[in-house]
């Protein structure tokens, strides 16, 4: 947790910096797939990687962004079914979307997700999550890269949703 508290306080300072270079979507997140394979397994759900852009960004930051959202996604995931990581290219933007099938999130909630330590079970504490940061710490890097992130959540299950805008060229 303390890791988490400095990464935050140094990517809120004025001068953080981006050090963004052309990245493989499916070649990163096939990285993070192989590495949260033993987790998947163990909890019996599947990792689909359907990302197939390239994006220019911050690799590292990218890489802890898409992790956090993909432990979540496994730690919520009903067993027996999959995370799917996905890139759609827009007009104006590139989105990555982690979805998993699980209970949904209720919508008094999702407001509050990206909100340091806010939590909507505390009572679903586990010793492998983040102590609450995770999610704030997707903001700071989204934000760091002039990008956002959203999340919804229902019957279907739960899609977190990270744009990063386009570079004019």
């Amino acid at each position: 947790m303390i890791d988490s508290m400095l990464f935050l306080a140094r990517t809120e300072q004025s001068d953080a910096a981006v050090k963004a270079v052309q990245i493989d979507l499916h070649e990163l997140i096939e990285q993070l797939c192989d590495y949260f394979e033993g987790v998947a397994q163990e909890r019996e759900v599947g990792l689909i990687n359907q990302a197939h852009d390239q994006l220019l960004a911050d690799p590292g930051l990218v890489r802890r962004a898409l992790a956090n959202l993909l432990a979540n996604a496994l730690r919520y995931a009903t067993p027996g079914t999959a995370v799917t990581i996905s890139s759609t290219l827009l007009q104006d933007r590139l989105e990555i979307t982690v979805h998993n099938q699980g209970a949904p999130i209720a919508a008094e909630h999702l407001p509050r997700l990206f909100e340091r330590f806010y939590r909507c079970d505390p009572s679903r504490n586990q010793p492998d999550d983040s102590g609450g940061l995770g999610l704030a710490i997707v903001r700071s890097i989204m934000h760091l890269h002039d990008g956002w992130v959203s999340v919804d959540s229902d019957e279907t299950g739960t899609r977190f949703r990270l744009g990063f805008p386009l570079a004019e060229t």
